[in-house]
């Protein structure tokens, strides 16, 4: 717990350095990792001695980029040659902290350990991302999950504790948790919550939750627009990812997400693999900063984002990104040229009266069928306004409506809200996809 603690205190500190003085945090941290992992981690140690690069070569941040950015599949295949040899025994015998990835295109999971002093050190970002919120830590707060919660250090010392929401449940067994503890904070799946603040929405506002956080999935604003109605409090969107844990947040005044920096550096890189400009959508690279035990360097999470050059009124010195757009697997070539991202196809529909759960599935290069449920007996006005919505946000393409009872939840609890049917072309990092 001390060491949670301790990491707390220095995460609180480093989110208001000056800029020159958290940089020179970031590449003191970086050349340390760079050389723990010339040293003791044989994937890296390998594929920097075939290109040419090593700890020598980084004197700058900018200095980054001359290392590759790995084939992701090389790593999930071979994922023991990611773990730094003084750990080996700890991975092998299954323990330390394991989070999975959701895998790349038909690839396997990759499982990535973290040593305990790593795990705490991570701590401290996740409390600061909180606390910048406004959360108490005396407080509660419903942590809707996939797998059993464990105990992290602080909630040794009855500190951040949490009540478990689990994953698989329905969203009206899921509310009767939610009742049963009034006026705690709430850490959630937005596709969880928008059907339980659209079809629930008297007895879950009734619940008085103090704050709401949405994290593991894409938010768009519309989806968020709707619960903030039903429940009376803001929603704050935090990014991260099973391989990194924490790396992006936003503060109350939500205009643009604060980079962990002190913890992950975030490339935002395109075709070409050179930073967009600000305002601009591209690749999400990272690399830790934090985990001694299994490093990532220039990761290709798979994600797009939008890069920014903004400082945030708050008084934060963190870099920030603009925005999340989702899965770039999941971009959509329209029959005319344009391109959508994830959040894009998905945002005209948060508003509409009845809707509380969808599913864009695209069948064909110009079809698709929009999955949706609904507690209302007659949908037909829903029906029209989602077939309007549509032709407006993607003109050429044919759609059908399947009416479902719900829609499916993978173990992690997260529902896929845009799919690629097989055959069809998907996925882009260029800077603009509204054309």
């Amino acid at each position: 717990m001390l060491r949670s603690l301790y990491w707390v205190g220095s995460a609180l500190g480093a989110q208001r350095l000056p800029p020159g003085a958290l940089r020179a945090l970031q590449l003191q941290r970086l050349r340390r990792m760079i050389a723990h992992c010339q040293q003791s981690v044989p994937f890296y140690g390998a594929l920097w001695a075939k290109t040419g690069v090593g700890a020598a070569d980084l004197r700058t941040l900018e200095d980054l980029a001359r290392f590759p950015i790995p084939d992701r599949r090389a790593l999930e295949e071979e994922p023991e040659r990611l773990v730094a040899r003084p750990h080996l025994g700890l991975y092998r015998a299954g323990a330390g902290h394991i989070r999975r990835s959701g895998g790349s295109s038909g690839g396997p999971q990759l499982e990535v350990h973290a040593d305990a002093a790593s795990w705490a050190r991570l701590d401290g970002f996740y409390f600061r991302a909180l606390r910048a919120v406004g959360y108490d830590p005396r407080v509660s707060m419903a942590y809707f999950w996939g797998a059993p919660l464990p105990r992290r250090g602080l909630a040794r010392a009855g500190l951040m504790m949490k009540v478990g929401v689990p994953a698989h449940l329905d969203e009206e067994s899921q509310l009767l948790i939610l009742e049963q503890n009034p006026g705690i904070w709430w850490y959630y799946h937005p596709t969880s919550l928008f059907p339980l603040a659209k079809r629930f929405g008297e007895r879950l506002r009734a619940t008085s939750p103090r704050g709401v956080i949405s994290h593991a999935e894409l938010l768009p604003r519309s989806m968020r627009a709707a619960i903030e109605a039903t429940l009376g409090v803001p929603v704050y969107d935090q990014y991260g990812t099973s391989e990194f844990n924490r790396m992006a947040w936003e503060c109350p005044a939500r205009r643009g997400y604060h980079i962990d920096a002190d913890s992950v550096i975030l490339e935002v890189l395109g075709d070409d693999d050179r930073p967009v400009a600000p305002g601009e959508t591209g690749r999400a690279v990272v690399t830790g900063l934090i985990n001694q035990m299994m490093p990532l360097i220039r990761y290709e999470l798979g994600d797009l984002v939008v890069a920014s050059d903004r400082r945030c009124e708050c008084g934060r010195t963190l870099p920030m990104i603009e925005g999340i757009e989702g899965r770039a697997a999941d971009v959509v070539t329209l029959p005319g040229g344009g391109r959508r991202t994830p959040r894009e196809l998905l945002e005209p529909y948060g508003g509409l009266d009845g809707l509380e759960q969808y599913r864009i599935v695209f069948e064909g290069p110009a079809e698709a069928r929009f999955e949706f449920a609904s507690s209302r007996e007659e949908v037909a006005s829903l029906e029209r306004a989602i077939r309007d919505a549509f032709e407006a946000s993607c003109p050429g393409v044919a759609l059908s409506l399947r009416r479902v009872d719900a829609l499916e939840k993978a173990p992690t609890g997260k529902r896929r809200m845009v799919s690629l049917a097989d055959g069809v072309a998907g996925g882009a990092s260029a800077s603009r996809f509204v054309e």
